[in-house]
């Protein structure tokens, strides 16, 4: 039962991800498919089944003359149950929530210093290239290119491989 959907979305968010030509794409927003939340309605029923006859058990072990007391104690104890709990998921998808953002945030801060950085390398070589070429001879300007992007190339290698430890 449970599967079913879940495989058909998967399914659908994997075909969404890849172009036509078989190429992996990038995820738009309004591709995506939201993660359904799976609702475990065995634990769900396990926990009101047994609640309910702990009440019941409460009920005939109770006396007869103080059975009202034990439903107003019964029935205060079933909301400062719910109170808590939801204060506990409020509380709970609040920090999710907050936590999943600065870490997003984070991210996206670190992909845009990360291309910037990377934009300004690259103008660099080229203005170092262009210059090579301005001012010496084809051949010399070949070789000394070659080795400033050689230069390049490891800096690059170098500084991926020192933010990946």
């Amino acid at each position: 039962m449970a599967t079913e959907p879940e495989t058909e979305s998967s399914v659908e968010s994997s075909a969404a991800l890849t172009k036509p030509s078989g190429e992996a794409a990038a995820p738009s927003t309004s591709d995506a498919v939201a993660p359904r939340v799976r609702i475990r309605w065995g634990w769900f029923l396990a926990c009101i089944v047994l609640g309910l006859s702990s009440i019941t058990v409460g009920w005939f072990l109770a006396d007869p003359a103080d059975r009202l007391g034990y439903v107003g104690g019964v029935l205060a104890g079933v909301g400062t149950t719910l109170l808590l709990v939801g204060v506990v998921v409020l509380l709970e998808r609040r920090i999710l929530d907050t936590a999943v953002r600065v870490v997003r945030d984070a991210a996206t801060e670190a992909r845009l210093r990360d291309e910037a950085a990377m934009r300004a390398q690259a103008r660099d070589l080229e203005e170092r290239v262009a210059e090579v070429w301005l001012a010496e001879k084809p051949e010399e300007a070949a070789v000394q290119m070659r080795r400033m992007i050689d230069e390049f190339t490891q800096g690059v290698v170098d500084g991926t491989t020192r933010a990946k430890r």
